[in-house]
């Protein structure tokens, strides 16, 4: 798709990160990114302010193959969602997308993604092609 005249296209003007799908779910060194409204043990989130974590992404629960969720210690909630998990070096292995909770109350600092894995590949393959 080209770009009309007069105009330019988001990443020209934003920029872009790289990603790193396949590359299984445990990473050193990422940070994950996001607007959040909300966290965990924090009063000073408004959703309008642009928070940043980081640390080491894990497999959520190893012990299950069915299960493909990365996880990182973060303490941003709601509005992060949709945020990218990336490594130091720009490359996109996942996005913000859950927490746990129980009776709507959040139980700890873990934040959620899917991993993405082969399916992502494909689909990343598939648009490239």
């Amino acid at each position: 798709m080209s770009v009309p005249a007069g105009y330019t296209s988001l990443t020209a003007d934003v920029g872009v990160l790289g990603y790193r799908f396949g590359a299984g779910s445990d990473f050193d060194s990422v940070i994950s990114s996001g607007f959040p409204g909300e966290g965990y043990q924090r009063t000073d989130m408004d959703g309008f302010t642009h928070f940043f974590c980081t640390g080491n992404a894990e497999d959520a629960f190893d012990w299950n193959p069915l299960d493909d969720r990365v996880k990182i210690d973060c303490d941003m909630g709601q509005g992060a969602s949709g945020g990218a998990i990336f490594t130091t070096r720009g490359q996109i292995i996942s996005v913000n997308s859950h927490y746990e909770s129980e009776d709507g109350a959040r139980e700890n600092d873990d934040l959620f993604g899917s991993e993405h894995g082969d399916e992502a590949v494909a689909v990343i393959d598939e648009i490239n092609a």
